[in-house]
């Protein structure tokens, strides 16, 4: 059954408690206060049974102007409104800021109620009806029917519940696959239960034994039990009004403005980009930096507006901004906020809640920031993958991070980015277990740095087969997983090729001039004339001079072409004799179980300072096995005495 919320709205003392008891049977004013002024000060829910079967819930809000941070929290989630005004009264201020509050808060659907009819002849009625219209034109509530009642008499009552019951029959569809979120409006305890928290279920669906993460504040609890409507249940869905059960935690340990959901669902956010609107009938114009109450979901917090555009808004006008908070919030993308002034205390504006947490913009991105915040206030989670790897997050992010920013699920994530990635506006790839979006800016100033390190590297390097793995990866700025999936995907691009432990362009072959040509022959006869005892490259370098160029590059081209073998950083021997090395030392392990290094000293003929490198680089060709200070013989050996 689809769950619907209905509110109400409107000035104090105009019948809204009275309406909601004289439809359910319920007093929503539930506080002693209360009851001896005669106002509601918090919030009060009630259930109605419609002639149809369905239950709704009914959330009954503060009408005085001290208590409208009440409404506000009871206003988020709202499929229907009550606008309540009284006939002997009509329209006064609270039923203006309430109305504000509404359309700021984007409810779309709702019913003008027209209380205390009994105490009105029907020529003032008709006065009333005509201004109540006037008020009302250009609102959502303009073409909305409007009912007369006396909850004194029971006139109207009955027609004003059919008119809901048939204005919810066709509730929008709600939102049940994105992670299920709860903003507290009350936390209390009762004897032998527990902690208790209620609230709207804004979307998703909650379940009895479920984990769940208490945001801002990242408490985690277990759900015992949950209650809609006062019925035991062992889900709830998004549109009904929740009692839910959870342990480990106290009353005190939650907020109202806190919000329950599932764990990582959401983020602590100490900052926002917003869009903001300032009410025509704001009394005066916002200036930049501004102390505001910001008000999301069921919570308040103070913050300043950092305009993106000038040093004030005027009333009428909409711009782009950054709200910092004086304590962290819990809000995702899109949620709609309303702004109330520091003091005097009153509605000003609001509007949407765009990115969490942004950085800090430079000056030169500022028209690039405001192109991604248009679009992603008019556009959809596509918009806001690219705001946020473009400019409001990080140029590449796993798919699972975006969730607590958006409040959605991977699966829409990950479909949104397939579309964007069909498109070529973004990069998507598989890094370890995990589904990441690339910045398709990021993505082709990595490649095209690539590119240019390369190129620059075979030039300074021609006998080089390759720049290391890891100077590449350095050189780049990248993190180990996310360069090796890079690294494989310019591959697939044809950009570059991988072999081993180097990296190079696609089609670049080490080459020699002539005079490299020269020195390779004059290098190869001193190791091969030399034995196992090779002078060492700065000696190389030293007989050659420095017009020879790079001795070592020289030595490594030697080694690929498989004339020569590389035993340490200083230390290069012709190929031909570390062959010999190993035949001497097959033929040793025919008739010796253990080698020391005096004794390959001797076999060799040559000194320690040779002998122990040439040692340790067949302990790594797997020649010898090395066990305390002998060495035995190694896999190495053994398939050549197989072969």
């Amino acid at each position: 059954m689809k769950g619907v919320i209905i509110g109400t709205a409107g000035h104090i003392d105009h019948g809204k408690t009275t309406l909601i008891k004289a439809m359910t049977g319920i007093d929503t004013d539930r506080l002693k206060e209360e009851k001896e002024r005669g106002i509601t000060i918090d919030l009060g829910f009630a259930r109605l049974l419609l002639p149809s079967g369905r239950q709704v819930g009914i959330v009954d809000v503060p009408g005085h102007e001290k208590f409208v941070k009440n409404m506000l929290a009871g206003a988020g989630g709202i499929d229907l409104v009550l606008l309540v005004i009284a006939a002997d009264e009509g329209v006064m201020p609270q039923t203006r800021e309430h109305l504000n509050i509404l359309q700021l808060l984007n409810v779309k659907k709702g019913i003008v109620v027209v209380t205390k009819k009994d105490l009105v002849d029907d020529e003032w009625l008709e006065l009333v009806s005509d201004d109540i219209k006037k008020e009302l034109k250009g609102t959502f509530l303009e073409n909305s029917p409007m009912v007369f009642v006396s909850a004194v008499t029971g006139e109207g009552i009955e027609d004003l519940v059919q008119l809901i019951d048939r204005m919810t029959a066709e509730n929008g569809e709600k939102d049940l696959d994105s992670p299920f979120r709860l903003p507290v409006d009350r936390a209390f305890s009762i004897p032998g239960i527990g902690t208790v928290v209620t609230g709207s279920l804004l979307c998703g669906r909650i379940r009895v034994g479920q984990t769940v993460e208490i945001f801002p504040k990242g408490l985690r609890s277990k759900v015992r039990s949950i209650e809609v409507h006062g019925e035991s249940k062992d889900v709830a869905l998004a549109g009904q009004r929740t009692a839910v059960n959870l342990s480990d935690v106290k009353p005190e340990d939650i907020s109202r403005g806190d919000v329950v959901s599932e764990v990582k669902a959401m983020m602590p956010a100490s900052r926002a980009a917003v869009w903001f609107k300032l009410l025509k009938d704001s009394p005066r114009a916002l200036k930049n930096r501004e102390r505001v109450r910001f008000h999301a979901g069921t919570g308040e917090v103070m913050g300043r507006i950092n305009l993106l555009e000038g040093d004030e808004l005027f009333p009428g006008g909409e711009t782009f901004a950054f709200v910092d908070f004086e304590k962290p919030v819990a809000v995702v993308y899109r949620d709609y906020y309303v702004v109330r002034s520091y003091s005097p205390v009153h509605t000003i504006g609001g509007g949407q809640v765009l990115f969490l947490n942004p950085p800090r913009l430079k000056k030169s991105s500022k028209e690039k920031a405001l192109e991604a915040l248009k679009k992603a206030k008019d556009g959809d989670l596509k918009d806001f993958i690219l705001g946020f790897v473009s400019t409001f997050g990080k140029p590449h992010v796993p798919i699972k991070d975006l969730v607590p920013h958006t409040g959605k699920n991977a699966g829409d994530l990950v479909k949104a980015a397939q579309s964007l990635a069909e498109e070529g506006k973004i990069v998507m790839l598989r890094v370890g277990a995990e589904d990441e979006v690339f910045g398709i800016e990021f993505y082709e100033e990595k490649r095209a740095k690539a590119k240019e390190i390369l190129e620059k590297y075979h030039q300074k390097f021609p006998l080089s087969e390759g720049m290391l793995k890891e100077e590449f990866r350095s050189r780049l700025d990248l993190e180990g997983k996310v360069f090796e999936v890079l690294l494989g995907k310019w591959a697939e691009e044809g950009v570059v090729e991988s072999t081993g432990k180097t990296v190079n362009l696609r089609g670049f072959a080490a080459r020699m001039d002539e005079r490299q040509k020269r020195v390779a022959d004059r290098l190869l006869r001193e190791l091969k004339e030399k034995g196992w005892a090779p002078p060492t490259i700065g000696e190389l370098q030293s007989m050659l001079g420095s017009e020879a160029g790079s001795v070592k590059e020289v030595l490594n081209w030697l080694v690929s072409q498989g004339d020569a073998v590389k035993i340490s950083d200083d230390l290069y021997l012709a190929k031909e004799w570390v062959d010999k090395a190993l035949e001497l030392l097959r033929e040793y392990f025919r008739e010796n179980e253990e080698l020391t290094v005096a004794q390959f000293r001797d076999m060799l003929g040559t000194s320690r300072k040779y002998a122990l490198p040439l040692l340790e680089y067949m302990d790594g060709i797997k020649a010898t096995r090395r066990l305390k200070d002998v060495r035995l013989a190694g896999v190495k050996l053994y398939e050549l005495n197989k072969t």
